[in-house]
């Protein structure tokens, strides 16, 4: 399908103290930007660190997106993965009426991730 406006796309975890653990996102989010060029990618954190959740969303609706999808950065099907993240997207998303919002699920479980745990035993 076509796209004439970008699809933007915001990786969300926790946020860290640690400026190294923040980076890893960052990290995340450049590599899903070489898988999906077409789309512009930010990364962005629930709490405690900056960029924040509405922070990017505005970054995004600025550069021209139509629809916002939200990569959860999370394990596990928790209380920021169902309550805190999903509010805070909502929060953002209620400043610009029409932009489509998805967000998605916790990482986990996973048998992608079952490999990749496995991977990492063996490296």
């Amino acid at each position: 399908m076509l796209r004439l406006m970008p699809l933007g796309i915001i990786l969300v975890d926790h946020g860290s103290r640690r400026a190294e653990s923040n980076a890893q996102l960052n990290d995340m989010a450049a590599r899903v930007a070489r898988l999906r060029p077409e789309a512009e990618v930010r990364a962005a954190h629930m709490e405690i660190a900056e960029p924040s959740i509405d922070k990017v969303f505005r970054e995004l609706v600025v550069a021209g997106c139509d629809e916002v999808q939200v990569l959860l950065y999370f394990l596990s099907d928790g209380r920021h993965v169902r309550e805190d993240t999903p509010e805070l997207v909502r929060a953002a998303a209620a400043q610009f009426p029409g932009i489509r919002v998805k967000i998605g699920a916790a990482l986990g479980p996973d048998d992608m991730l079952a490999e990749l745990m496995l991977r990492r035993v063996e490296q």
